[in-house]
Parts: structure tokens; C-alpha cells; sequence
């Protein structure tokens, strides 16, 4: 009887102890931080003969649940040799890539080299947002082959020459082409020519493709500041949670806000896994 006695005591003292510490656990922790300011946010990307569409939302700060804080009313202008084109506040589904976009107008532009273009934004509380870009040269797909594996899939290999006589910022995508195509379903690498400057270069997909499938190989050029972009909200992605991680600041292009304003231009190549 003892022993039991001895045994409920001790039983007791653990909850009272367990339940101490949870109590104390639950004690709220204020953080002072800095107030945050929101700014407009631009995901503008201008591709030869397509129409023109973009994103503008306003980011938020760290702590806020709110996923998406779209920006409507603004007045979005896009500029170059003289003309002047207008995006209407309207949502555009892109089909095949499954993106939104809340600014749109459907003329198609043709872009041009030697040209300067020019994005202009404000909205209804008076900000204002500026940028500029140009277009950047086409580099060509050497090859674009395909090997299968012992269990008959197959990956699809792109090759491109690089010129040693500039500095060159390179994506490569490979996807199946079907009428929507899912992030997940595509191969995607982004990276500068440090390793390779003026050789021959080849990124092959996971072994993804199967017997009469036709795939998509594009390669981008992307301009320096499109890369840089795409490197630091890579590096913010990477950091976010992490208590170890450097923080990372998102570099763009634009003025009076944060994002990104480029020209979009690639080469492609198709073919049918037999």
C-alpha cells in the first residue's frame, strides 16, 4: 500500500509539474517589429506576338495570412517608339500555363531589337512605379534528342553553343505538349555560363516521357536583370523559415516598387519520343 501510495504521489507531482510547464509555455511573446510599408508589386513580361498581360498585387508583410493582395484601378501604360498601350484591369487566364493575370489588353506586340520599352503604373492611392527594358537576341537550340531508361521512359536532352564573346543568362523548360500544362509537368533550370562561357552545353529532364509523347524544348536568353530577379526570389524561397539562412532582398528593375519588367524571347524545338 505504501509503494501505491509512494507511486500516486509521484504521478501527481508529474502532472502538476508537466502541467506547470505548459502553462508556461503558453506564455505570449510580443515582437517588436518595424512598421511595413507595402509597395506595388509587377510581374510584367513582354513576349513576341502574344498579347499583353501582367500581374500587379501589393506585397505584404511577413506575418500576414493573406496570400494574395491584388491591386485593381490602376492605371498600367506601356511605351515604346512612340506608341502608347494601355492594360485594361481585367482578369486573362493563360490556358496553357495556368497563370492569372489582372491586367490585360489583347492587342499582339511585335517586339523589336534596338527599342527601349517603357512600363508606367499608378494607382489608386497615388503611387507611382516606373521601368524600362529592351529585347534581348535569340539563341538557338543545337539539338534536342531523347534516351530511354530500362523501364522504357525516357528523358529529353536540350544542347545549346554558348558565345564566348558575351555574358549570357540561360532557361531552359521541357514539357509535354498537351492544351495545360502543370507546373509540376515541367522541367525547368534557370543559370548564368560561368561554368561552360563559349562550349557546348546540354541539360537533360529526369527520364518523365513515354512512347508517342511530343515534348517542348524552349530556351530563353534572358536579360541580366530578368535573371537577377529570378536568383533572389530563388535565394528568398530558400531562406524563408530558415533561421539559418541569409536574408535575401528581391532585386528588380523597377522604381517605386518591386518586381520585374523584361522581355521574353526564346527558341524552340518539338519532338516525338518513338
Amino acid at each position: 500500500m505504501q509503494n501505491n501510495s509512494i507511486t500516486i504521489k509521484l504521478n501527481i507531482l508529474i502532472i502538476l509539474i508537466t502541467s506547470t510547464l505548459t502553462i508556461g509555455c503558453r506564455k505570449e511573446i510580443k515582437l517588436n517589429l518595424p512598421i511595413y510599408e507595402p509597395k506595388m508589386v509587377l510581374e510584367f513580361y513582354l513576349e513576341d506576338n502574344k498579347t499583353l498581360s501582367c500581374l500587379l498585387q501589393e506585397s505584404i508583410n511577413y506575418t500576414d495570412t493573406t496570400r494574395f493582395k491584388l491591386i485593381d484601378n490602376a492605371l498600367v501604360v506601356l511605351s515604346y517608339n512612340g506608341v502608347k498601350d494601355t492594360l485594361f484591369n481585367t482578369f486573362y487566364f493563360d490556358q496553357k500555363f495556368q497563370k492569372i493575370y489582372n491586367y490585360h489588353n489583347p492587342k499582339i506586340i511585335q517586339l523589336q531589337p534596338n527599342i527601349e520599352y517603357h512600363v508606367y503604373v499608378k494607382d489608386s492611392k497615388g503611387r507611382e512605379m516606373t521601368g524600362k527594358t529592351n529585347l534581348n537576341n535569340i539563341v538557338q537550340i543545337d539539338t534536342l534528342v531523347y534516351n530511354y531508361n530500362s523501364s522504357s521512359k525516357a528523358a529529353v536532352g536540350l544542347i545549346l553553343n554558348d558565345d564566348v564573346k558575351t555574358k549570357n543568362y540561360y532557361r531552359i523548360v521541357a514539357f509535354k505538349d498537351v492544351p495545360s500544362v502543370n507546373d509540376g509537368d515541367v522541367w525547368d533550370i534557370t543559370f548564368n555560363d560561368n561554368l561552360f562561357n563559349g562550349d557546348q552545353f546540354s541539360f537533360y529532364t529526369g527520364y518523365a516521357f513515354n512512347l508517342g509523347d511530343t515534348v517542348v524544348g524552349r530556351l530563353y536568353h534572358l536579360t541580366n536583370e530578368h535573371n537577377s530577379f529570378a536568383e533572389s526570389v530563388s535565394n528568398a524561397q530558400s531562406s524563408n523559415g530558415n533561421p539559418f539562412g541569409q536574408p535575401a532582398n528581391i532585386i528588380t528593375n523597377l522604381t517605386g516598387g518591386i518586381g520585374i519588367f523584361t522581355t521574353l524571347i526564346y527558341a524552340e524545338k518539338k519532338l516525338v519520343i518513338k
